[in-house]
């Protein structure tokens, strides 16, 4: 297991929401991948891998009204 810093922004186009919510957590997990699989399950391929570099990954999902934005850090 390897620990991540993971900073979620996160975008509800209804309810009037007009700003982004932002939360940072520390994880520990195989990788990001495996991660995200576990939380979304049967939805995480509506994800998509922005950037991919040792140590960082970017992966986010926007469903035309909800955004899902995840940066993990691996500390």
């Amino acid at each position: 297991m390897r620990e991540y810093e993971v900073v979620l922004t996160y975008l509800n186009g209804c309810a009037g929401a007009a700003y982004p919510t932002t939360t940072v957590e520390e994880i520990e997990a195989k990788s990001p991948k495996a991660w995200l699989e576990g939380k979304y399950g049967k939805n995480f391929p509506n994800f998509i891998c922005e950037e991919q570099t040792v140590g960082h990954e970017i992966w986010s999902w926007d469903t035309g009204v909800i955004s899902y934005r995840y940066e993990f850090t691996e500390l």
